[in-house]
């Protein structure tokens, strides 16, 4: 049985979700406590945890297939004892900063 590993790496205190395998790395934000402002050239989903809109971005995307980047927002769900958590790729916020550019 094919097994993928996922494991949290605290950088600047965010977490940074890494893909052992692939070396992908997503970090997080909190919408709602820090800024965010997305990177071109990187993935953008967004994902609500228990009412905490929560940004997640590549950092260096280098065409990861998207089962791996889905797989890391999956385990990170399931991480903070949300397996049912809401992802999605529009921003929830009311004024985008991903319209403005």
């Amino acid at each position: 049985m094919h097994s993928t590993t996922y494991f949290l790496s605290d950088e600047a205190n965010d977490h940074v979700i890494v893909h052992e395998v692939t070396g992908l790395r997503v970090q997080t934000f909190s919408l709602e406590q820090e800024p965010f402002y997305p990177q071109e050239n990187e993935i953008h989903l967004f994902g609500d945890d228990h009412g905490e809109w929560l940004a997640f971005e590549t950092i260096g995307w280098k065409g990861e297939p998207i089962s791996v980047l889905e797989g890391a927002m999956i385990w990170y769900a399931r991480y903070l004892d949300y397996p049912e958590m809401l992802i999605t790729e529009e921003d929830p916020r009311p004024v985008n900063p991903m319209w403005l550019s």
